[in-house]
């Protein structure tokens, strides 16, 4: 298969590294490696300085296994897959998808959840936020449309990237209802779980609540360890997990033995972690309050009650793909345009978890005042 270009990976590639202000990272502050090990026991820091850089176990390190499915309510470890976060999305879409499958998927979003069905030649119909006073949401009943009697698939992402949505309850209950009459493989990207400011507002993960779910997680984003690549897929049907697990063997085939050690202490400490990462946000989404609160008339902002990412729209009269290679060429801040995650409109994505955000704002406000003041 020839995979299309992965649009949001090369605007990364050509700018994350390069540009000396990121506006728009996913992540949370990335940690240390001796930060990281502060948490760590004494006898998980004897583990880690004295590891046999061997093979590892193909479905995870038993400890990791458990420590992910003790995230989680009635999981077992067996239910659990250890993956790259991007391999998870990979082994899914082409372990349990054959070309002509009919597939519902949230869109935008990042690529890879719906690209590779539609280049193994699967029919996609997509599921499209609507624009809000406050903020971004899905209507369910517009998903219930998009179901046909030979729908094989419904993909979602929940908290969702690029607009920071949160279903409610009940709206999330309604679509694991549907997905359960209509026996709908459900996979359910939720890297962004756990970083609600309200703890509340947290929805069960969707393989507590429905067998054929499959669940995609990971340290990349809101526990400040993308570094160590480390992710997994859940599910109660093992059946499914074993395919997948099947397919690994033709990509990584197993962990990096000090990836595994280091992601048990995030995952034996992820409650911390997640605090730090909502504490980070919610610092700096007052700044950004105070910041785009100054321009009313240029931008407007939804803010995310979870996770680390929502979406600004510019009001000016400068297309956002203009603005985001102006504004890194002239101030150095790199802004990711909503088209490259095939958002319509001109919208530009805003990264809450970055300790750097309000070092960004001068320069950001430079650029405000060299083209429109």
């Amino acid at each position: 298969m020839n995979y299309p270009p992965f649009e949001i990976e090369q605007f990364f590639r050509q700018y994350e590294f390069s540009s000396p202000f990121q506006l728009s990272a996913s992540d949370c502050e990335p940690l240390t490696l001796p930060e990281l090990l502060e948490y760590a026991s004494p006898a998980r820091r004897q583990q880690f300085e004295t590891l046999w850089l061997g093979y590892t176990e193909s479905q995870g390190h038993p400890e990791l296994l458990a420590a992910i499915a003790g995230m989680h309510e009635d999981i077992e470890p067996r239910q659990v897959l250890e993956v790259v976060p991007e391999e998870g999305i990979f082994l899914a879409m082409n372990a349990l998808l054959e070309a002509g499958d009919h597939v519902v998927a949230i869109y935008p979003a990042f690529q890879s959840l719906y690209e590779i069905a539609r280049t193994k030649g699967c029919e996609l119909s997509y599921w499209q936020p609507q624009r809000t006073d406050d903020g971004w949401s899905f209507d369910v009943d517009e998903l219930v449309a998009l179901i046909r009697p030979d729908t094989r698939m419904l993909i979602i992402n929940f908290p969702h990237n690029p607009t920071g949505c949160l279903p409610s309850h009940a709206d999330f209950a309604r679509i694991i209802e549907l997905a359960r009459a209509r026996g709908l493989l459900l996979f359910s990207d939720e890297i962004y779980r756990f970083a609600e400011h309200d703890p509340a507002a947290r929805l069960p993960s969707a393989c507590e609540v429905y067998e054929k779910a499959i669940v995609l997680g990971g340290l990349s984003k809101c526990f400040g360890t993308p570094g160590l690549r480390a992710g997994w897929l859940i599910s109660r049907d093992e059946q499914l997990l074993h395919e997948c697990q099947e397919l690994k063997s033709y990509t990584t085939i197993c962990a990096s033995a000090p990836g595994e050690i280091l992601a048990i202490i995030a995952l034996e400490n992820w409650q911390a972690l997640a605090a730090r990462a909502i504490d980070i946000v919610q610092q700096n989404i007052a700044g950004a309050q105070r910041f785009f609160g100054r321009y009313p008339d240029l931008f407007w902002v939804s803010y995310p009650r979870c996770g680390t990412i929502s979406l600004a729209e510019l009001k000016a009269d400068m297309p956002v793909s203009e603005f985001a290679e102006a504004i890194v060429g002239e101030q150095g801040v790199m802004v990711l345009p909503g088209n490259i995650m095939q958002f319509a409109g001109n919208y530009f994505r805003l990264g809450f978890g970055r300790r750097s955000l309000p070092q960004a704002f001068e320069p950001f406000e430079q650029f405000i005042h060299d083209h429109w003041l």
